[in-house]
């Protein structure tokens, strides 16, 4: 018999992790909203994901609670092209007039280009046809503007974030690292199973052996906290549960 593969969503509706970053959770996955960068800044924040097709109008509400209307989102950034991640970046761009950024693999694919279709995310194929139904009816439309992003690439929020590209999951995902506030958001290049950091999740990801060498360059930088787009953040220990992954897959 078939065995359905979970998918995971956030463990709980996700707060303030540090001043000027909080995690909010739309169905089955979530979005980060970030300050910008003191250089930049007049109140204006910075959304990295989207949710899925369904979610940009529940995400607008919410900034709006928040005192954050359409013209106070900067920027978008994608940490990769699943449809959970990028489905509402259009609406959000229509209403924001925000440009979004993503790495330069994925820029076709976000922009419906004819010879880059958005791709079915399972790996298997029975859970690709599985999924069919939902992908047809999730695929997001084309994103107008979309702004390549490289490895290394230097973004105003917070006090600096740079671009790592970590491919596995898909060849462009992407994590965002901000050396001066101790955070590295991960999107799917990692889980969590309590204090266990595990490999993404291989109904999902695209090139596993590709993933463990990210993992392995992860353990190079500095941070306190991990943040993941399905799960809560890993704040404690969380460079020593990198390492230990990194020896195991390595």
């Amino acid at each position: 018999m078939l065995r359905y593969p979970r998918i995971p969503g956030p463990r709980v509706e996700v707060g303030e992790i540090i001043p000027g970053l909080y995690q909010r959770s739309l169905l089955t996955t979530s979005v980060f909203i970030v300050a910008m960068s003191s250089s930049e800044s007049d109140g204006g924040v910075a959304l990295i994901d989207g949710g899925w097709r369904i979610s940009s109008g529940r995400l607008l509400n919410f900034l709006r609670r928040q005192g954050y209307g359409p013209d106070a989102v900067r920027r978008l950034i994608a940490t990769h092209y699943h449809l959970d991640h990028v489905g509402g970046m259009a609406g959000l761009q229509r209403a924001t007039d925000a440009d979004v950024g993503a790495f330069h693999l994925d820029v076709s694919y976000l922009r419906q280009e004819p010879d880059y279709p958005m791709p079915n995310p399972a790996q298997q194929w029975w859970l690709r046809a599985l999924l069919a139904p939902l992908v047809r009816a999730m695929r997001p439309p084309a994103i107008g503007r979309v702004e390549p992003l490289r490895d290394g690439d230097a973004l105003p929020l917070l006090n600096g974030a740079r671009v790592v590209h970590t491919p596995g999951h898909t060849p462009g995902s992407i994590s965002l690292h901000f050396p001066d506030d101790g955070i590295l958001i991960v999107g799917d290049a990692l889980q969590r199973r309590g204090n266990r950091l595990t490999l993404p999740s291989r109904y999902f990801t695209d090139d596993m052996d590709t993933a463990r060498q990210s993992i392995l360059k992860m353990t190079e930088l500095d941070f306190d906290t991990i943040c993941f787009s399905h799960f809560v953040p890993m704040r404690r220990g969380s460079r020593a549960a990198l390492r230990s992954l990194a020896e195991y897959v390595g």
